[in-house]
């Protein structure tokens, strides 16, 4: 699934995850999955760039108030899924070349501990970078 580097962008990636698994008849661990697929989208929107604070406060409100043509000139996300052998695998691609970091927080940070919970949710998880550029992060995760 191609996403617009949107703030929803997570969003629509776990509603095709809810139809994703609908599909395969696969019950569990989809919240799991919905929780790697936010962090990871997230994660790629911010990397690749997205609206400025005040175009996504518009387009929070209404998204049509923001023009097409700005939202045009965005960067894509890409999320794929693929289930075999009672494993879920996520992958989330996108253009930027600088790798995660799984960050320490301390108690007053407001973000980075996104990667320490995908670890947490994840079997394994890891990433790599590709040929036309950019790098795909991508998690396992068992279904029982």
């Amino acid at each position: 699934m191609t996403l617009v580097a949107l703030p929803n962008a997570a969003y629509w990636g776990r509603r095709h995850a809810e139809d994703v698994f609908k599909r395969w008849n696969v019950g569990a661990p989809l919240n799991d999955v919905k929780l790697v697929i936010t962090e990871f989208v997230s994660n790629a929107v911010k990397a690749t760039g997205t609206l400025d604070a005040c175009q996504q406060e518009a387009y929070a409100k209404a998204p049509l108030a923001v023009p097409f043509a700005e939202i045009a000139q965005l960067k894509w996300v890409k999320l794929r899924l693929s289930y075999g052998q009672a494993v879920v695998l996520v992958e989330v691609w996108d253009s930027s070349d600088e790798p995660p970091v799984e960050q320490l927080p301390d108690f007053d940070s407001e973000g980075g501990r996104g990667l320490l919970v995908v670890r947490a949710y994840c079997d394994k998880w890891g990433w790599y970078p590709t040929q036309g550029g950019g790098k795909v992060v991508w998690a396992e995760l068992r279904v029982s």
